[in-house]
């Protein structure tokens, strides 16, 4: 898509209706370029949550290419186009989003902090992004990790429970009793010691 299409639809993206406004982003995002998502990643700053919302639906399914940019739409100085950003990583479901998106649970404004926790919650299901859910908390100073914990214990318990059970992988390990030896089974000292006393033998 060349850059006077992407001019074009973004005139149509400010003055249709709803419905076809939707279409226009659905256009953006069939062939994917720089200057398209640059215009739908504009979207995320526009006042209208209606085509903010669905900017980030289309973003969350473009994966790498705008990774990156949503990750620094997380610092913007409009509260709206963080909260967006945020939704959209969270549907994206990136195991990278999770360091950053943990980092925005001091955000100042409130409807980003609520954006931040569902966005948590989604990765918390994905499988793939849970571990490293959990060693963004892991870094985190106790206080603020426990704050994260508790808040996603009570938005969903078994969600949380996952970041939980990696959090506790390296307790358990150190937990677990060292192994003892099975009657006949040989020891490194035994093979060791059988060699040097072998090799004594021979002399």
């Amino acid at each position: 898509m060349v850059a006077k299409d992407v001019a074009r639809l973004w005139e149509e993206l400010r003055h249709r209706d709803p419905e076809e406004k939707l279409g226009w982003i659905t256009q953006l995002a069939q062939n994917p370029s720089d200057d398209s998502i640059e215009v739908l990643l504009d979207v995320l700053q526009q006042e209208s949550w209606f085509l903010r919302d669905q900017a980030a639906r289309v973003l969350a399914t473009m994966g790498e290419p705008v990774l990156g940019p949503l990750v620094e739409y997380l610092g913007s100085g409009l509260w709206y186009t963080r909260a967006s950003a945020v939704t959209a990583l969270g549907r994206m479901g990136n195991p990278r989003a999770a360091a950053p998106l943990v980092g925005m649970l001091n955000d100042p404004n409130r409807t980003v902090r609520d954006a931040v926790w569902d966005a948590l919650l989604a990765l918390c299901r994905n499988e793939l992004a849970t571990r490293e859910l959990a060693q963004a908390f892991d870094a985190l100073p106790e206080r603020a990790r426990r704050f994260a914990l508790d808040g996603l214990l009570e938005r969903d318990a078994e969600a949380a429970g996952q970041v939980v059970r990696y959090l506790e992988e390296p307790a358990q390990a150190q937990e677990e009793p060292e192994a003892q030896p099975r009657e006949g089974d040989l020891s490194w000292k035994d093979v060791v010691g059988g060699e040097g006393e072998a090799k004594q033998a021979a002399r």
